[in-house]
């Protein structure tokens, strides 16, 4: 597709696709029933050669829910899948990636506790894990894993190769619709990338993002700043745009998107994105997409602060 064709699709399909949110927080939300053993979702991140992972969701009939635990529940939870030996698989870009064992969980047996905070008496419980791996690790770890296997989709046709194309061509067109100047984003950092997805007809989803790496041209959280990030789905050389993030403003008021990772969490045939929410000098939050009706949509969020003092 010639690429003022490919922008003029971008624009037709830009105006409904500000992202929805399926369910928000509800104060009062009933603890998370442990007693059937429910499937639990981790976050994997950390030096690869001694990640952590840390609970963020569980799977209860087919839906993704948050944790909401009291100390107690948060205790049996570590007891049930941090114990020495555990095992847990490991997700990395929709697909399968081997597994991880527990070295170590939070409270073992006549142990101090894994990790504390300054000032805080009840921390979110992490467990150490030794990566058996079936994909090459970067030194850093970034990943999802789930008590117990979860089928991921089949892979696709072999990606286009135009990826960096159509991903500038998203972003401009994205920029030109909330009147966001060129020179705002050309000196940005760039990047795009197709994802196996299984979302629409190809089953694939290109990714694009601009984001100031420094949060400020007046140095880092200061001045002025400008972010776009969104998704699309390819129809036969016709791009929906499913999800877009813009931004811009004094730096210290952006939020800022970014993917983590992404795997099939919930059996539909269609990945779900692990996001990172942040904003300049505050704790950034875990937010999970779903794709349904043509858009990608957030479905809930859970808060990197790994203090649960008053918490409720």
């Amino acid at each position: 597709m010639r690429r003022t064709a490919f922008i003029a699709s971008i624009l037709v399909l830009l105006a409904a696709c500000d992202k929805a949110v399926d369910q928000t927080p509800v104060v009062g939300t009933p603890l998370t029933d442990l007693s059937a053993s429910p499937t639990v979702l981790f976050q994997i991140f950390g030096d690869r050669t001694a990640p952590r992972a840390v609970p963020i969701a569980v799977l209860v009939d087919g839906s993704l829910r948050p944790l909401t635990l009291d100390a107690e529940g948060w205790r049996t939870l570590d007891s049930m899948v941090f114990s020495a030996g555990d095992r847990l698989t490991l997700y990395h870009r929709g697909a399968d990636a081997g597994n991880a064992v527990v070295t170590r969980g939070m409270w073992p047996v006549g142990e101090d506790a894994l990790y504390s905070l300054p000032g805080c008496q009840q921390v979110v419980p992490q467990a150490v894990l030794r990566l058996e791996s079936s994909i090459p690790i970067a030194e850093s770890v970034e990943m999802i894993a789930s008590s117990a296997p979860l089928p991921q989709i089949a892979p696709g046709r072999p990606f286009p190769t135009n990826a960096a194309a159509q991903g500038r061509a998203l972003s401009n067109a994205i920029a030109a619709e909330v009147k966001i100047a060129p020179e705002e984003i050309g000196h940005l950092d760039f990047s795009s990338r197709w994802l196996l997805t299984g979302a629409g007809a190809e089953r694939r989803t290109l990714l694009t993002s601009v984001v100031d790496p420094e949060a400020g041209d007046a140095g880092p959280g200061a001045g002025h700043t400008t972010t776009i990030f969104a998704l699309a789905e390819d129809s036969a050389g016709v791009f929906n745009t499913s999800f877009r993030h813009t931004a811009s403003g004094e730096s210290r008021t952006v939020d800022f998107l970014r993917l983590v990772n992404h795997a099939d969490l919930d059996g539909d045939g269609v990945t779900e994105l692990l996001m990172e929410s942040w904003r300049y000098a505050r704790v950034p939050d875990l937010m999970l997409l779903r794709y349904r009706e043509g858009r990608w949509r957030e479905t809930f969020r859970v808060s990197m602060e790994w203090c649960l003092d008053g918490a409720k």
